[in-house]
């Protein structure tokens, strides 16, 4: 896995929320993903809807990209998609 290195210019203030599409569907999938997300420097929250159609997988962060997260999770076998605004 390649290293996630914080950007310089980084500030809390820029807060900003991924959304992704995904096949976590059980809380089995979730589990298995949950030590990639706590050590993931950048993350600040995240979640995963099993409600939603989608099973949608927030991220709130203040410089990951979306294609971080896709790597990270697409890394362990899941599928992995950003959804548009």
């Amino acid at each position: 896995m390649q290293t996630i290195i914080k950007p310089a210019s980084y500030s809390e203030q820029n807060v900003q929320v991924l959304v992704f599409r995904t096949n976590l569907v059980s809380a089995k999938d979730i589990w298995r993903i949950s030590p990639l997300m706590s050590v993931t420097p950048g993350i600040l929250k995240w979640n995963v809807d099993q409600h939603d159609i989608d099973n949608v997988l927030r991220i709130e962060t203040a410089w990951l990209l979306p294609e971080d997260i896709i790597r990270i999770v697409t890394a362990v076998g899941y599928l992995c998609e950003e959804l548009p605004d």
